[in-house]
């Protein structure tokens, strides 16, 4: 079992989470508009590996309430995961969640994202939810893995043409009670 620590807001506000990863896959969502309206999201091959990179930060202001807990080797933090309550409809969201890349595969991932899962419970929040880019097969196996499912999409969240880039905003989540 590995350590997992709180980490203190005022200390770690701002905290800059360098997200790099690789995927060959990405899963395709494709909306038919006839008489009624079908929707499909089928995993495919990209022609060539694809590598991703993107920034985020922990404890950002929009966040209600945020938690954040983290694994340390030695003093540097090399794995993390953020999350909230949110009280409008108590669903506990992961809001950032990122381990290492040289600490990949060890357990870690696994480590936090049980952790919040108690956390969530604890709370007395009815499910578990987050969002993922739909190119981010590997976070995608992972969740579905422990459990999460496919619960909705946002084709405009980060351009105009997410279907055509292979980048939408799915949203995975799993119930707690």
């Amino acid at each position: 079992m590995h350590k997992i620590v709180e980490l203190s807001p005022t200390e770690y506000k701002d905290y800059k989470l360098e997200y790099e990863y690789q995927t060959k896959y990405f899963h395709h969502l494709s909306i038919k508009m006839k008489k009624d309206v079908k929707m499909t999201i089928k995993r495919k091959r990209f022609v060539k590996k694809q590598e991703k990179k993107f920034t985020d930060f922990l404890f950002q202001n929009y966040i209600e309430q945020p938690q954040a807990f983290g694994i340390f080797e030695k003093k540097k933090l090399i794995a993390v995961i953020e999350g909230s309550l949110e009280s409008w409809n108590n669903r506990y969201r992961i809001w950032n969640f990122l381990v290492d890349k040289k600490y990949r595969r060890d357990g870690y991932g696994k480590s936090l994202f049980q952790h919040m899962v108690g956390v969530a419970k604890e709370l007395k929040a009815r499910a578990l939810v987050l969002e993922c880019q739909s190119c981010n097969d590997p976070a995608i196996q992972f969740y579905l893995d422990r459990g999460m499912h496919f619960i909705g999409f946002d084709t405009m969240s980060y351009t105009n043409n997410d279907i055509g880039q292979k980048e939408v905003r799915l949203e995975m989540g799993m119930r707690l009670d």
